[in-house]
């Protein structure tokens, strides 16, 4: 790793707490949470969206501020992944489903990691790009650059194309005017 990265690994800032986790990071703290999970003589599963599987999948990012996923089981899950927050010094949202709000019932995963008590799933490319345009969070560069990421690995050259990719999942209407936009300055590029 360049000593540059040694930078943002692991590390908590003061006042917000900001966490950052790079592949290795992310990869380390499922294999944690299997462990415990391991102790409690459970399997859980986890599907997981965002800058995490920007990092894992397309090595688009070199760090993420946490890991946002759906899991079952989830009261067990929330309590094995405070009890690694309490002993890695990590925020107790490292990992969280604040996204459970935005899934479409057509969600697409993909097998990532499959563990002794943890089975890991990553969002498919195309569903990634419809989250991505859902969030609207265009005024974040990271954002940006995963749209960007995930047009090109899916080929996609015109706004019709990507239209068609999101509307597998969601509706066109809920998606701001703004974002085409910004994917037709990105096809621009």
């Amino acid at each position: 790793m360049p000593k540059f990265m040694e930078t943002f690994k692991n590390t908590v800032t003061f006042g917000a707490a900001e966490l950052r986790l790079t592949k290795d990071d992310i990869i380390h703290y499922l294999e944690l949470l299997n462990e415990e999970l391991c102790l409690k003589d459970i399997v859980g599963e986890l599907s997981m969206v965002g800058g995490a599987v920007m990092s894992l999948c397309y090595d688009a990012r070199l760090v993420t501020k946490d890991i946002d996923a759906i899991f079952e089981p989830k009261m067990i899950i929330y309590e094995c992944a405070k009890i690694i927050a309490h002993k890695y010094n990590l925020p107790e949202d490292w990992l969280n489903d604040g996204v459970k709000g935005f899934l479409s019932e057509n969600a697409k995963f993909n097998k990532y990691l499959e563990l002794s008590n943890l089975r890991v799933h990553v969002a498919s490319p195309e569903y990634m790009l419809a989250l991505k345009c859902l969030s609207s969070r265009l005024d974040n560069l990271d954002e940006l650059e995963d749209i960007k990421t995930l047009i090109k690995i899916l080929g996609l050259k015109s706004l019709e194309q990507v239209c068609d990719v999101i509307t597998k999942f969601y509706p066109i209407q809920r998606f701001l005017p703004k974002t085409q936009y910004a994917i037709m300055e990105i096809l621009d590029e």
